[in-house]
């Protein structure tokens, strides 16, 4: 089955439903004929993971699932595409489908004129669903409905032709995602919003995150490691051993940086408001705090103060971020890159003036990101 095609280590309708689910889409109806063991081990994944998701073994039990005022997002058998694409899609409203021009596609693409194809998203309403249904008899559900969308004035978008194959396809065999994954974890990666990610640790990052992509470890599970390790090197500073803990510490921001981008690539990214976002940031200010603990007897209390100044500025920077994402976000203070900068005081046993450049660190990330989150908007632009 096309839905069950392995991609990022789990199948491709995980993938179909987590890219709606983040459009907004509930329930989440798959309408298919079978259910064999590999896609109900998919289906119980998504469900233990508070997806809303109905089977619908025909099109009268898709229609029973969708209220005829609701918009529908069609979404193709065996379709790998973009947030972007689904985006795109939802911003027209009313009926509206994307297209791909008919050159260099192939029948896995539905042809529904003689100069364009079906790209495999269209937006369409509850009431169609429900006047297909009853009229339905033997055909395809899916033509069907694009078939009648097309009759009923759907607007059609097109999608550009390099974007075929690199950005969106319609899977018949595993060699149709031959690449897929490629192309996905070059996603993943620019998507990364710290510079410790995005520069200094990114060769070491895909790697890893790579080699884990076909095995059946979650994101969460690299994270909560991440989260012990953190723990330890916090524990390590609060008994003196400066240098394991600061290794420890560095270890840790390396995992969550991999948690991240297999989140990322699987499309499970967590916004900073989950918990996940608390977590390890959390962890890090009891380090930091123990480091300067640990510094007091030689470098007096002082390195407490630095401490708790710089996880003050970080905690109101994160709140003005909430507000208005400033330019340079990537190179605001936080606890992954705050580490990475202090391990160079730390090799050369400068602990007490490499917290101070933490603290102008925080501070300053914090006083950037206040005066973009209330500045005024810009004017409009007269055209």
């Amino acid at each position: 089955m096309r839905a069950t095609l392995p991609l990022g280590g789990r199948t491709l309708v995980e993938r179909q439903v987590r890219l709606v689910a983040a459009a907004g889409a509930d329930p989440i109806v798959l309408a298919v004929e079978r259910v064999p063991s590999d896609l109900l081990a998919a289906i119980d994944r998504l469900k233990a993971q508070g997806y809303a998701v109905i089977v619908a073994r025909s099109a009268l039990d898709a229609a029973e699932a969708i209220k005829a005022e609701d918009r529908l997002l069609l979404v193709a058998d065996g379709l790998l595409a973009s947030t972007a694409h689904v985006e795109r899609l939802l911003d027209l409203g009313g009926l509206s489908l994307l297209t791909v021009p008919d050159v260099r596609v192939d029948d896995r693409f539905e042809r529904i004129d003689a100069h364009s194809r079906w790209a495999g998203l269209a937006l369409i309403d509850g009431a169609l669903l429900h006047r297909t249904a009853e009229k339905l008899s033997d055909w395809d559900l899916q033509s069907t409905l694009l078939r009648r969308a097309v009759q009923g004035g759907a607007r059609q978008i097109a999608v550009r032709g390099e974007e075929v194959d690199e950005q969106i396809t319609v899977a018949e065999r595993a060699d149709d995602l031959d690449g897929a994954e490629e192309r996905l974890m070059r996603a993943a990666a620019a998507r990364r919003s710290d510079w410790v990610s995005a520069y200094l640790l990114a060769p070491a990052e895909g790697a890893a995150s790579a080699a884990l992509v076909p095995q059946p470890v979650s994101p969460g599970g690299i994270r909560l490691g991440a989260a012990l390790v953190a723990l330890l090197g916090a524990f390590s500073f609060a008994e003196h051993s400066l240098g394991l803990g600061m290794a420890l510490i560095l270890l840790a921001s390396f995992g969550e940086g991999v948690g991240e981008r297999l989140a990322s690539l699987r499309l499970q990214d967590e916004d900073e408001a989950s918990w996940w976002g608390y977590v390890l940031p959390s962890i890090s200010g009891v380090a930091l705090v123990a480091l300067g603990y640990a510094l007091s007897p030689v470098h007096s209390w002082g390195c407490v103060a630095l401490a708790a100044t710089t996880i003050a500025f970080a905690i109101a920077r994160r709140i003005e971020t909430a507000r208005r994402l400033p330019p340079g976000r990537r190179w605001l203070a936080e606890h992954k890159g705050m580490a990475w900068l202090l391990l160079p005081f730390a090799l050369f046993g400068l602990w007490g003036t490499g917290l101070t450049l933490l603290a102008a660190y925080a501070g300053a990330s914090f006083f950037w990101a206040q005066h973009h989150a209330h500045a005024p908007p810009p004017a409009p632009r007269d055209d």
